[in-house]
């Protein structure tokens, strides 16, 4: 991945929307030279979508919580067939460690949130954590062109 390919996923990252030629401005390319690395980061599966950071708080759903699932044994399946049907659910994470799930919820009332948590609770042992704020909400970590640097160095050495 070159610096080039970088600094488009950061810059597409931050604003998905920005036309080939404004991108093109940032990066010191051609819109057509940036449209068709973009192209090729989508065919390569590195970009697989654009879409929009919903504020759920104006939708009108303030409540978002994780929830870590165990899940008893032999029910796995079952919970997360569950899961993907039930309204609530933002995202689940399969984790390894003593938590198999862990799963994002967005709900109107602290009364949904039991009720959530009663529908599974014959699969898995939760254990609910409210989410206060989100200080950082990035699509990428912060230092990515560190990271992907050292790793280089580390491959090569």
């Amino acid at each position: 991945m070159d610096k080039i390919n970088l600094k488009i996923i950061r810059v597409l990252s931050e604003d998905a929307r920005i036309s080939f030629s404004k991108l093109a401005k940032k990066v010191h390319l051609s819109a057509p030279a940036v449209a068709e690395r973009v192209r090729k980061l989508e065919e390569q599966g590195v970009i697989t979508a654009y879409r929009p950071i919903i504020n759920l708080e104006k939708l009108g759903i303030p409540i978002r919580a994780l929830v870590e699932c165990g899940v008893h044994k032999a029910q796995e399946r079952k919970l997360k067939a569950m899961l993907l049907g039930m309204d609530e659910v933002i995202k689940i994470y399969n984790v390894t460690g003593n938590t198999t799930f862990i799963v994002e919820v967005g709900v109107t009332a602290l009364s949904e949130l039991d009720l959530f948590l009663e529908h599974i609770i014959d699969y898995c042992d939760t254990n609910t954590k409210l989410i206060m704020q989100i200080p950082i909400e990035e699509a990428l970590p912060q230092r990515l062109e560190k990271m992907l640097e050292k790793n280089e160095k580390q491959t090569e050495g």
